[in-house]
């Protein structure tokens, strides 16, 4: 019997084994067929893509005369991509539903566009943009070539074109600090990375949107992940980075700043490109086609802005034009002009705008795709879901751009309410119009009868501010009080018992808090910067700058991006509405939360503590007091009077956020060199130290002469910034234990 047994046991064992090698041989097969077949697959996407590419080249240079303005769309979308002036999945998307283009057209527009994204043909920039930055020798720059290579090499090899891109700006920073590039690079490197790294991920991107079609179209795929904020390269990973992102950034950091520093003039191709004759001719179609589409504020401010320097630098354009361009559309027909002959400096000028208006443009990159046919509720209707008191449009409005407007103010207030759950405007009004109520406000929040304007063409981005104004109006109206709350508690708290003021008899407790925190955001500001702008460093305007801030930030954390609340994209690139020198103080987070929980309810999420970006730590160190004296004594070599011993010991020294100590270490020692060189650039060649000559690398030279003096400037400097005698607060209480640590040896 026992023997039986084992016998059908091993009958049973081997039956199993055979069945599980059969399974094991299917599955195999099926995902071999699978692999094959989806390699297949997109084998013949990518086939299509590449046709509907050369179909869109043949329209654009074979089109016959009766398709001239439909001709000019579809070579507008494709220069639009190019120069990465709009989103490119936006633009994939709009493509395929433009109501301006046959159907037909409309297809190959939209799968050509995707081969151009899927092949990295996006987001070019003319180097000449990046021209006179510096390093420089014997009077010659390093080229605009140079930078772009440097960077386009950063952002390619890296795992995450975000981390790349923060570290070319952290490195770029550094070496404006050690005097080795001008002080206006560190802006436009930033606007070229972003540029770079968009491109990047978006090649990335539309590789994933077509292995992971599986027989869907691709443009169907498109819209549905833009439709749930799906595309990274769309997300304002920036403005809330992850840790992770952060800590790889301080890791590249060094090796490109060694990078710039190594960097020396040299003689390299010119990158110009030609413009075909077919372009020239399109150009200005495409700029009378768009002249019928809505808008754009990021856009038509920023060219605003650019127009004194193009009209001293580019007398190529028709200026008049430019001064009118209010969309990509318009701006692309515009600048597209003739090079034969052109000036590098003609060409660094229109590079400089383009490269601005595409970076304005990026925090418009979730905005939902609208035409004139598409359905939108009226404005009566979207008040009433809103809750607002009443929306009314000028006369002189036209009628087709209105329901383009709605739509961006009903999305708008929805994404401000994620943050500001409970936020009440039913005794708002809002009123659309075509021109400014003033000459300098891109738009304007009447206290008198609530009332926001919003001229169409400079309104866009600027709503989370504007509604700011209306919250602290509501809380003086709840107490009584004319005006605006912030402004209140700043005139009245020197007169003690005064409405408004801290203390005053009456005032609930909690309204206490309130004025303290709105009392505490206007003396963060600097007196200096009071008295140089005192119209824009208002209270009322810091807190609605703050809230501005604010709300696009912790939209940020949960990866959306609304360029009609709020034009910040980042910490730098702050956008068309907000200066950076106005965000320039990061203690204010705490007292701003406080403020606006005492007018309204915020979101648990928007309520919770986060340590300072690495971005503001970075300002941090580069801001520190520095004593002349005592650092002159120390190139001249008098250290012992200033310097105190190198910290060691683990108990010091301790691991716990080397990354950011690094950081700090980098900033201290760039602060050192920068000192170094203005110094030595100074003092005139004949009384030049050894260590000035080292410096500025004239023979005889050594370089243990200059580093003895970098290190010696470098942790005086990090002692001042752990020893400063203020309580610390804030970002300093934060940090200050940082650059202790940066002292370890």
């Amino acid at each position: 019997m026992l023997h039986l047994s084992s016998i059908h046991t091993g009958i049973r064992r081997h039956a199993v084994r055979r069945a599980s090698l059969a399974v094991l041989t299917a599955c195999s097969v099926a995902i071999g067929g699978w692999i094959v077949a989806a390699r297949l697959g997109n084998a013949r996407a990518t086939a299509r893509l590449n046709s509907a590419a050369e179909r869109l080249d043949s329209l654009t240079d074979r089109a016959p005369a009766d398709a001239g303005r439909r001709v000019a769309i579809a070579w507008g979308y494709a220069e639009r991509l190019r120069l990465g002036l709009e989103s490119p999945f936006r633009l994939i998307e709009a493509a395929g539903r433009d109501p301006r283009l046959t159907p037909d057209e409309r297809r190959t527009v939209a799968w050509a566009l995707l081969a151009h994204v899927m092949r990295g043909e996006t987001h070019d920039i003319d180097a000449a943009a990046l021209d006179a930055m510096g390093p420089l020798e014997s009077g010659r720059s390093a080229t605009g070539e140079q930078h772009l290579a440097l960077i386009r090499h950063a952002v390619a090899k890296a795992a995450n074109p975000r981390a790349a891109e923060l570290a070319v700006r952290f490195a770029y920073t550094l070496a404006a600090t050690e005097r080795l590039i001008d002080p206006s690079a560190p802006m436009l490197v930033a606007e070229a990375a972003a540029m770079i790294g968009d491109g990047e991920i978006a090649r990335r991107e539309a590789r994933d949107v077509v292995r992971s079609a599986h027989g869907m179209d691709l443009i169907e795929v498109v819209t549905r992940r833009r439709e749930r904020r799906a595309f990274y390269v769309e997300r304002p990973t920036l403005l809330a980075p992850p840790e992770e992102l952060e800590r790889t950034a301080i890791a590249m950091t060094p090796a490109l700043l060694d990078s710039i520093r190594a960097m020396r003039p040299a003689v390299v191709a010119d990158s110009s490109r030609d413009n075909d004759g077919r372009a020239l001719v399109l150009a200005p179609r495409l700029y009378a086609a768009g002249a019928s589409v809505p808008p754009v504020a990021a856009l038509a401010v920023t060219v605003r802005r650019y127009m004194p320097m193009l009209r001293a630098h580019a007398p190529g354009l028709d200026h008049d034009a430019l001064a009118r361009a209010r969309n990509t559309e318009m701006l692309v027909g515009v600048t597209r002009v003739r090079d034969d002959g052109v000036e590098r400096q003609q060409r660094r000028s229109i590079g400089r705008l383009l490269l601005a208006a595409a970076v304005s443009m990026r925090s418009t990159a979730q905005e939902p795709v609208w035409f004139g046919s598409d359905l939108v509720p009226d404005a009566l209707e979207t008040a009433s879901a809103l809750g607002i008191r009443s929306i009314t449009f000028d006369r002189d409005v036209p009628a087709t751009w209105r329901p383009y407007y709605l739509q961006l103010l009903a999305n708008g207030v929805r994404d401000l309410r994620r943050v500001l759950p409970s936020l009440r405007l039913d005794e708002l009004h809002i009123r659309f119009r075509t021109t400014a109520p003033s000459d300098s406000a891109l738009a304007m929040h009447d206290p008198r009868t609530r009332t926001l304007h919003l001229p169409m063409i400079t309104a866009g981005g600027t709503i989370s501010h504007e509604i700011a104004h209306d919250l602290d109006r509501r809380s003086a109206q709840q107490q009584g009080l004319a005006g605006y709350r912030s402004d209140i508690v700043a005139r009245e708290n020197s007169q003690p018992g005064a409405p408004g003021a801290l203390g005053a008899p009456g005032v609930p407790r909690a309204a206490g808090r309130l004025a303290a925190s709105l009392l505490a955001l206007t003396e963060e500001v600097p007196a200096s910067a009071r008295e140089a702008r005192p119209s824009a460093e208002r209270p009322a305007e810091i807190f609605a700058t703050g809230v501005d801030w604010f709300v696009a930030s912790k939209l940020a954390l949960k990866g959306i991006s609304n360029g009609f609340l709020s034009g910040v994209q980042d910490e730098l690139l702050t956008g068309h509405v907000v200066h950076p020198d106005r965000l320039r103080t990061s203690d204010r987070a705490r007292s701003l939360l406080t403020a606006l929980e005492g007018m309204t309810v915020v979101a648990p999420f928007a309520s919770e503590d986060k340590i300072p970006s690495v971005q503001a730590l970075l300002r941090w160190s580069l801001a520190g007091p520095v004593d002349r004296g005592a650092a002159a004594e120390i190139l001249a070599g008098s250290y012992d009077a200033w310097l105190s011993a190198p910290l060691i010991g683990e108990a010091s020294c301790g691991r716990y956020g080397d990354d950011r100590v690094t950081l700090v270490r980098l900033a201290a020692e760039s602060r050192a060199r920068g000192w170094l060189r203005a110094r030595a650039r100074w003092t005139p060649d004949s009384d030049r130290a050894p260590w000035a000559r080292a410096t500025l690398r004239q023979a005889p030279w050594s370089d243990r002469i200059s580093e003895q003096r970098v290190a010696a400037l470098q942790d005086y400097m990090l002692v001042s910034l752990a020893s400063e005698e203020t309580l610390p607060a804030g970002l300093a209480a934060y940090a200050k234990p940082l650059a202790e640590r940066a002292r370890c040896r």
